[in-house]
């Protein structure tokens, strides 16, 4: 449920921002049937207030080694836990949880090495880890940055899409100059291209033409998060599960069509399927979980927590109402040097 300084027409500006997040304002007005500068004076307001924000990460053939990671605590350090964890570059996203788990963290790295070299370490350097348990990503079949809050109508998003820009699947590489305009935009994703010029050391130009030759190549994808504030959907759950292999592939149509259904992702472990939802209300975490069984019957779900405090997303550290308060860039500088 929206609160009082949120109303519609905000939540259809962010789902506009998640169709084209680097569109103009004056392109979103249109669409949206209001004036370029509410819109731009609402975003502003928004992201001014850590209750909205875009950001590029990494994609395609450069997308990171990653792991989802079950931490357990020792008694009384959980929260001293997930706020070390926050602050690595290589824990993209840090959550409190109920359940098996106390801390579940999204950890990435340029490649396996320096993954596996960071989890080996993890129990030594982080006090107050007593064990971890991690599953490498080996595919991610839904990512949340194809979310919408369905604010907007068909016709609307089929006007949007025209904007979204291309993805192909070519292989590509990024060379430092890209990983440099990937940190700059993990910390504003709508930064103009002067600012983004200044903050690479680069003309506008080169840096417009090596932006567009990452989208093509889907070398680089935008996200707009928000504070649950904004959403209809405050609770985050998430459920383990595991699929016979050869149902894999079969299945990822129909967990990605659920509603309430943020992400997918398969692993290698002792699950297999890992699915991120947002959902209304607890009650809904075993309505979605029956769902699940209806559509998947081959899927077996063996856990599920919900998410008590998400400590950081996908770089951003969050305040206790989930709003943005600063960003920890996902790639380092060492890593536009590999």
């Amino acid at each position: 449920m929206l609160t009082a300084s949120f109303d519609e027409l905000d939540v259809a500006i962010v789902d506009a921002v998640r169709s084209a997040p680097r569109a103009s304002w004056r392109s979103l007005a249109k669409v949206l049937g209001v004036d370029p500068a509410t819109v731009s004076r609402r975003w502003a307001r928004m992201e001014s207030e850590g209750a909205a924000w875009v950001a590029a990460h990494p994609s395609g053939s450069a997308t990171p080694a990653c792991a989802l990671v079950e931490v357990d605590c020792a008694p009384g350090r959980l929260t001293e836990v997930a706020r070390v964890l926050a602050e690595d570059t290589q824990a993209a996203t840090v959550k409190v949880t109920s359940g098996a788990r106390d801390v579940l963290v999204l950890a990435q790295a340029p490649d396996l090495d320096s993954l596996s070299d960071y989890l080996l370490n993890l129990v030594g350097r982080v006090p107050g880890i007593a064990k971890i348990r991690s599953h490498v990503v080996t595919r991610s079949t839904l990512e949340a940055s194809r979310w919408r809050e369905g604010a907007l109508n068909p016709e609307q998003r089929r006007l949007l899409g025209s904007h979204a820009g291309l993805r192909a699947d070519d292989a590509g590489v990024l060379e430092d100059v890209d990983t440099r305009i990937l940190r700059a935009l993990h910390t504003d994703g709508r930064m103009s291209f002067e600012r983004l010029a200044e903050h690479v050391g680069v003309g506008p130009v080169p840096v417009r033409r090596r932006l567009s030759r990452m989208q093509k190549a889907g070398l680089i994808t935008f996200r707009c998060d928000i504070s649950r504030h904004l959403s209809g959907r405050s609770v985050s759950a998430v459920y383990f599960g595991s699929l016979d292999v050869q149902d894999l592939r079969a299945a990822e149509e129909r967990i990605r069509s659920l509603p309430g259904v943020r992400a997918s992702t398969f692993v290698a472990g002792p699950f297999n399927v890992i699915v991120d939802a947002s959902l209304r209300s607890t009650a809904e975490v075993h309505d979605l979980e029956w769902r699940m069984g209806q559509e998947v019957p081959a899927l077996r779900i063996q856990d599920r927590s919900l998410v008590l405090s998400m400590t950081k997303l996908l770089g951003r550290i969050l305040d206790a109402e989930g709003r943005s308060v600063r960003s920890v860039p996902l790639i380092s500088e060492q890593d536009g040097q590999r």
